[in-house]
């Protein structure tokens, strides 16, 4: 139920904003079932400009519609980007045209094409449930951003950004957003319990009968004071822990000399989700190896999606947005695979049936990586079960880093003395070939080093690397006495692969205080250590411990609602007899945190790599402060802060920036090493 007044401050405020004239030509191109067609109606008729109705057999053909606009010498025209497609080999040019984009995000692809042909483009944002628009923004003539903003507030009304308790967020940090003022709608009708769900009393204004409208949009603010939509928090993307901006992988792919027009999206549910790029291009047998390879040199692996579906032209509502439930479902032509060779013999094709199955795919060749078409360590982690329980081979979890194809893991099937449990192993060998000093990772607060294989792909071809997981897991849940004595039993260990320093070591929470102590002992015990890194760690020293480790709460019931969290995210990748470590990991993670709260790191003379995360799930909390470490920590602390929560720091995309900084200081020291020999 829009009120009188909204539509009134929108024709005011819009008319001086858009530069709409008694002279103006305003093309009605929008339905009269989308609220757009107020802003198309009311802003020409109220201010004596010239108002153009578009006949239904022109309305959705864009050249039509181009061509329709240069003959009747239109200045003001208001479309949804999808409607644009990709801007390019528009019939004619329109001068002057403004073009106000909204509906849907508008990309930086479409924005720089638009530019470029001299048109001025305004950025207008706002659920129906407020008069058409909230924000608003224009686009300089200069502009060379990727992120394209949603503007300001339009005049008469309040945008505040809010946690999920209401309360503001830090300026900078992404809030839901709740809109008040004159636009705000009174409510739905009839429907009086779905309005008091989204349209609330605003606590922030001196009118007592003041409301906000509870969008579900997400969205920060840029310095400049502009604000960044960020996607709905009911629909938000995220894969496998770690956010994905399908704009970004978009615009990139706008870039292609083949490809028209685009359209990323999400399918499946849980540890199957995908990426899908469908694209508007011409038939050509390498398209997917061709887009896959353009993205694969600008975007990290986790933002290339697994399949690619070609198509004549992208679907449309009746309101010229994208149709996504009218795209197709992505067959196996789609993904990226290699020359198409069928796999060999009776072994081969029962792995292609483990892999189809997981990858929910029907066609695998036997030089296809498992990797690239889509799969992950959890997904890993299950095929170690099924390889087993269904052919009756042994492999080590790491065995697919090093073998990722079906033509290179049969080899591998064939050996004697693997067993699952040696994913559970003190001593795991995430990539144990390569003659440089090998990095030893040290298992977060829940025993398992697992995390750590995606790391191998952003380091050196010949890096070896090893993770170190708690012995409950191969003892019956045995756990030491001390701190001190879990450091020393696990540089034991390393000692079986690296008998001398210099050590390069790595922990994650948990385990980056347990790499600090370890370098400790190391150097009591005369050995130097080349690198010492930390993902999220404190020192816990009571003085100036930071609040925003997962192990540091006091609250048993978060501490449950964490274990909870890594159980379920590793419970479907486990099956059969390996489903008994479940009650395990809850065992493990007690005995670890009682020996956590109960450590203070020691002092050592190497310096330290501190990546910490700066997203807090809870607003009270800070991101780790390097201070903390400087009481423990001789040398230089070089902090690199990553965008994600502590929980998200293993997974993905925070991995591919650790692992960036990593690769870099493990050459330079074997570059070091080098010319010291």
């Amino acid at each position: 139920m829009i009120e009188h007044r909204g539509v009134v401050n929108l024709a005011q405020t819009h008319t001086k904003f858009c530069g709409i004239q008694q002279d103006s030509r305003v093309l009605s191109w929008a339905s009269l079932s989308f609220d757009a067609s107020v802003w198309d109606i009311v802003l020409p008729l109220s201010s004596g400009a010239s108002l153009y109705l578009i006949a239904d057999s022109i309305r959705h053909d864009r050249d039509k519609v181009w061509e329709y606009m240069a003959k009747y010498s239109i200045t003001h025209a208001s479309f949804t980007p999808s409607f644009l497609q990709d801007g390019k080999n528009l019939p004619t040019r329109i001068a002057p045209l403004t073009l106000v984009l909204g509906g849907e995000p508008l990309g930086a692809a479409l924005l720089q094409c638009l530019i470029a042909q001299g048109y001025t483009v305004i950025n207008d944002f706002g659920p129906t449930e407020l008069t058409v628009s909230a924000t608003t923004w224009r686009c300089p003539p200069d502009f060379k951003g990727d992120i394209v903003p949603i503007g300001r507030p339009v005049i008469h009304s309040r945008i505040y950004l809010l946690d999920k308790h209401s309360q503001p967020v830090p300026f900078g940090s992404i809030g839901e957003m709740h809109v008040g003022g004159i636009g705000v709608a009174r409510g739905y009708l009839n429907r009086p319990e779905l309005t008091a769900s989204v349209f609330l009393p605003d606590p922030f204004s001196g009118d007592k009968d003041a409301r906000l409208y509870k969008t579900g949009d997400l969205a920060r603010y840029l310095p400049d004071g502009n604000l960044v939509y960020h996607g709905r928090n009911d629909h938000q993307v995220k894969i496998r822990g770690f956010r994905i901006e399908l704009g970004e992988i978009e615009a990139r792919l706008q870039d292609q000399p083949l490809v028209r027009s685009v359209a990323v999206v999400v399918t499946g549910d849980g540890s199957n989700k995908q990426l899908v790029a469908f694209v508007v291009a011409k038939h050509d047998d390498q398209l997917v190896h061709t887009l896959r390879a353009h993205l694969a040199s600008y975007l990290p692996d986790y933002m290339v999606p697994a399949a690619f579906v070609r198509l004549d032209d992208l679907p449309l509502s009746a309101n010229g947005k994208l149709g996504r439930h009218r795209l197709p479902r992505p067959d196996s032509g789609a993904m990226a695979h290699q020359q198409y060779e069928p796999p060999h013999g009776a072994i081969e094709n029962a792995l292609m049936a483990i892999w189809m199955d997981l990858l929910h795919m029907d066609k695998i060749g036997r030089h296809d990586n498992f990797f690239i078409l889509g799969g992950h360590s959890l997904q890993a982690v299950r095929m170690v079960t099924q390889i087993r329980s269904l052919m009756g081979f042994k492999i080590t979890l790491g065995t697919l880093l090093i073998a990722p194809t079906i033509a290179e893991l049969v080899p591998h099937l064939l050996t004697v003395g693997n067993t699952l449990e040696d994913a559970f192993d003190v001593l795991l060998p995430i990539k144990p070939r390569g003659t440089r000093l090998p990095l030893f990772c040290v298992h977060h607060g829940f025993g398992t080093s697992w995390g750590y294989i995606g790391l191998s792909k952003h380091l050196h071809p010949d890096q070896p690397i090893y993770g170190l997981q708690t012995r409950g897991f191969v003892d019956g849940g045995r756990s030491f006495t001390t701190f001190e004595d879990m450091a020393l039993d696990y540089i034991e260990e390393i000692r079986r692969i690296q008998p001398h320093g210099p050590y390069c070591l790595l922990g994650y929470s948990f385990g980056g205080r347990v790499v600090q102590t370890m370098a400790s002992h190391l150097e009591r015990q005369g050995d130097q250590v080349a690198l010492l890194a930390v993902m999220d760690a404190d020192p816990g020293d009571p003085m100036v411990m930071s609040q925003s480790s997962i192990e540091d709460q006091d609250d048993e019931s978060n501490m449950d609602a964490e274990v909870q969290f890594f159980v379920d995210s590793v419970e479907d990748a486990l099956s059969g007899s390996a489903r008994l470590y479940i009650e395990t990991f809850k065992i493990v993670h007690a005995q670890l945190y009682r020996l956590y709260r109960n450590h203070t790191s020691p002092k050592c003379r190497s310096g330290m790599i501190l990546f910490r995360a700066m997203v807090q799930t809870d607003p009270s909390k800070q991101p780790i402060s390097p201070d903390a470490w400087k009481h423990h920590v001789m040398g230089e602390i070089a902090v690199f802060d990553i965008g994600c929560t502590h929980l998200e720091m293993d997974q993905p995309a925070p991995l591919a920036e650790i692992g960036s900084v990593l690769a870099q200081r493990l050459n330079e020291i074997h570059t070091r090493g080098a010319k010291e020999d």
